[in-house]
């Protein structure tokens, strides 16, 4: 299989963006992303999920690994000398998810969005050759952006896991999984806490946007174009009724895509 495959098939927006990179970059972003998608995977299964992903961080320790996809990330990560930090961090945070989820705050979901995910905005930095710290905590900004909208998407299939990721104190009742997934449930008060975390999310990308600027010039466009996307996928839940969120899975179809890609060319020319 292709490692190309895990994000055409479950990064859509990254597959369409990562096509504006050149060819060499964007097979280096597929494998780390292919790696943290089958990391998170092994979470996803449920059934032995601690025991998989142990193994997993085992297998990637061992300097013989039989791993295919292990094997590719550990020569990406030497080639672009990634820090074990990002990589530690990721796995602690795909760790959380063997447990019982529970994210009292804002501040504990900004922090677990890093760990899954603004670990990988740094991991992708390197690759585009940008060292810079201050590139760096933008990129980080902008993997808890992108995290902060997934979370407010999968709000319903992260509930058939048995998962909530919203922060209690946003809640102020004790909403179990298996209330969200219940269609008598009243989930006015549950859209409205979904919408806060669209909106918390808007000045991580405001930051991670603010540190295109850092990148090499080839890369500006694409990871502008893919912030965009995704940025589309919170108004668009915002812009959705209750009915629409919880019985279908916002996504943007290909012409609206094609329209933002068109959009953002010419903002990108006026604005970088």
């Amino acid at each position: 299989m292709k490692l190309e495959f895990y994000i055409k098939h479950y990064g859509k927006s990254f597959y369409w963006a990562g096509k504006f990179l050149k060819e060499d970059v964007f097979a280096d972003c597929a494998i780390l992303y292919a790696f943290c998608r089958v990391a998170d995977d092994l979470v996803d299964e449920n059934k032995n999920s601690k025991t998989k992903i142990d193994k997993f961080i085992k297998e990637y320790s061992n300097t013989k690994s039989k791993n295919i996809i292990i094997n590719k990330f550990k020569k990406i990560q030497e080639k672009y000398n990634i820090p074990n930090k990002f990589i530690n961090d990721l796995f602690y945070g795909i760790k959380l998810d063997t447990k019982i989820v529970k994210i009292k705050s804002e501040k504990e979901i900004i922090k677990y969005s890093y760990y899954v995910a603004g670990t990988v905005g740094a991991m992708m930095a390197h690759i585009f050759n940008t060292t810079n710290p201050k590139a760096i905590k933008h990129a980080i900004d902008l993997g808890i952006a992108m995290q902060l909208t997934n979370i407010a998407r999968d709000v319903v299939a992260d509930a058939k896991l048995g998962r909530i990721y919203l922060p209690q104190n946003f809640l102020k009742q004790n909403i179990k999984p298996k209330d969200i997934v219940n269609e008598n449930f009243d989930r006015t008060k549950l859209f409205s806490v979904i919408a806060k975390i669209i909106i918390m999310s808007e000045k991580f990308y405001k930051s991670g946007n603010n540190g295109i600027k850092y990148l090499p010039r080839p890369i500006r466009y694409p990871i502008f174009l893919a912030s965009s996307l995704y940025h589309r996928i919170g108004v668009k839940i915002i812009n959705s009724n209750l009915n629409k969120y919880f019985n279908s899975r916002i996504y943007v179809g290909f012409f609206e895509k094609l329209f933002i890609s068109l959009k953002t060319f010419f903002i990108f020319n006026f604005k970088y």
